[in-house]
């Protein structure tokens, strides 16, 4: 295919939702994630003379001199380049990306994903799902010490997954579309303080939050067969039941409750939060698209700093098929 000046090439992946599970997957119970396209990023590479550039919303810059909250994407370009014996030089890196940060939707590990597929696609190499999930646990591990594995997972993949640690992702089937929507509380989540704070609730009370974190795992079990089944109040009553085991365990926060409540009130079948908790987002399933336009209007008018609709179904966007390279 030549050096020609013009080539270029395109990556992307779209961020993930926590269906139900968070927390309790850190303990080995199942989560069921989902993927969220209404947010979503694109890596865009063009070829360059000299060292790599990036330019971000984050940073604009040689990758030399990337802040440190940015090293593990630099390493992560770096290793693909050594591992395909390319130098890591004289190509440029574009991300645009709409996933809000630290909102507990996958915005690291997206951006991952987008980047080693825009990466493989301009070397016109053939990327495999188990090196491209390298790629990103190198990634993601610079960013969150021994990351679950969840957001990789979830971040690639086109269809809901339940997940369990250091166990095969499966397939959850959907025979019912799914409406939800999501509301962001305008707050950066801590997820570090949260995951901190359960296992601070384990050393003090050792029953109880066990009994807390199994109950999520059932839940989440229940939530499974309602999806399959298309038996939305019931899954809908198990979200709810989630956010009450959440809240108890400490995760949930006021501004948090708030947006659930409001949810509810709206018509919503079931709401809870989304991700590591302690700020971040709201997700809430409405019965139908009617209703969740209403609820989206509805969390708007609360104050909620952003809202997304999304409908999760077997119709999906091949996020695969859109790793492109020109020329």
């Amino acid at each position: 295919m030549g050096e020609h000046s013009e080539r270029h090439a395109i990556g992307q992946a779209h961020s993930k939702l926590i269906l139900i599970g968070e927390h309790a997957v850190v303990y080995g119970e199942p989560a069921i994630a989902i993927p969220f396209d209404a947010a979503n990023v694109k890596a865009e590479i063009t070829r360059s003379v000299g060292r790599v550039q990036f330019i971000s919303t984050f940073y604009q810059g040689d990758i030399e001199h990337i802040p440190e909250k940015m090293q593990g994407l630099a390493n992560c370009v770096k290793a693909v380049c050594h591992a395909m014996m390319q130098p890591v030089a004289h190509f440029k890196i574009e991300l645009k990306s709409t996933i809000p940060i630290g909102r507990g939707l996958g915005s690291s590990a997206a951006i991952a994903v987008a980047l080693v597929r825009s990466l493989y696609a301009f070397f016109n190499q053939k990327l495999s799902r188990e090196t491209l999930m390298r790629f990103v646990d190198l990634a993601e591990t610079y960013a969150h010490g021994t990351p679950s594995g969840i957001d990789r997972e979830a971040t690639s993949r086109q269809h809901p997954i339940w997940f369990k640690k250091h166990q095969q992702v499966e397939l959850v089937s959907i025979s019912r579309p799914l409406h939800l929507v999501v509301a962001d509380t305008g707050r950066i989540g801590d997820t570090h303080t949260a995951v901190t704070h359960v296992k601070d609730l384990y050393k003090k009370d050792y029953l109880q939050t066990r009994t807390r974190i199994e109950k999520l795992g059932t839940l989440t079990a229940y939530a499974r067969q309602a999806i399959q089944n298309g038996d939305l109040k019931k899954l809908g009553k198990q979200l709810d039941l989630a956010q009450v085991e959440l809240n108890a365990l400490g995760v949930s926060d006021p501004g948090l409750n708030y947006y659930v409540e409001v949810s509810k009130h709206a018509g919503a079948l079931g709401a809870k939060l989304t991700g590591g908790g302690r700020g971040g987002c709201i997700l809430a399933l409405a019965e139908s698209i009617e209703t969740a336009f209403y609820i989206e209007r509805v969390l708007k008018n609360a104050g909620a700093a952003h809202t997304w609709y999304c409908q999760i179904s077997n119709e999906v966007i091949d996020y695969e098929s859109n790793s492109t390279r020109t020329y």
